[in-house]
């Protein structure tokens, strides 16, 4: 089976986690040591010096830089990288399913699963209860490239928690797109014609005796 997923991916999103981590680490510390310095020199000034007003601005000044720099950095770059390590780690030590259906075709749209980034691939499977054919989707990340799915293959694949972890083609086109409910009603209807000319036929012999005892 072709894996999606290595060592190293999950390497990397460990590695990019510390180093987003460590730039707001950085910026925190840069911030509170410049607050503390003009705090210093606040009260380091007479009383009722015109000075007094300059770290005041630039304390505000910092501190409106600071939340703008945090809410977007941390409440969505970061966030969405822990998210992904999350998956990350989810997929390497979850429980993972193993199932074989029919590919039909990648979902045109972008989905957003558990906050990641991912495009759906849609499966059709077989459902005995049922007795009819029903659509299943696993998801791939969007970071990986596509798989070399055809319509119609016959695919094993393995998910954990719906995302794609494994997959091998078993064999190509191995479904075919046959209409088959056009098919019965065809059938049914060249039925109806055959059975309508052998109920017309006896009338016919009916008619010629008649005139040919006249």
């Amino acid at each position: 089976m072709t894996n999606i997923y290595n060592d190293g991916d999950f390497n990397a999103v460990i590695a990019q986690k510390r180093r987003i981590f460590g730039v707001f680490a950085g910026t925190t510390a840069f911030y509170v040591a410049f607050c503390v310095a003009w705090l210093i020199y606040y009260i380091s000034l007479p009383y009722e010096d015109p000075m007094q007003t300059l770290p005041k601005v630039l304390v505000y000044v910092a501190s409106a830089l600071y939340i703008v720099f945090v809410f977007p950095f941390m409440g969505i770059k970061f966030h969405r990288v822990r998210r992904y390590y999350k998956m990350m780690y989810y997929l390497s030590e979850g429980l993972k399913n193993a199932e074989e259906n029919y590919f039909v075709g990648f979902e045109k749209k972008d989905l957003q699963k558990d906050y990641v980034d991912a495009v759906a691939c849609i499966f059709k499977t077989w459902n005995r209860k049922k007795s009819e054919w029903m659509e299943r989707e696993a998801y791939l990340d969007k970071e990986k490239p596509l798989p070399d799915f055809a319509k119609g293959d016959l695919v094993r694949y393995v998910v954990q928690s719906n995302f794609l972890v494994q997959y091998e083609v078993i064999e190509r086109g191995a479904l075919e797109d046959d209409d088959d409910d056009d098919y019965e009603y065809e059938y049914e209807y060249e039925d109806e014609g055959e059975e309508d000319g052998a109920e017309d036929a006896p009338e016919s012999e009916g008619a010629e005796n008649t005139e040919e005892s006249k």
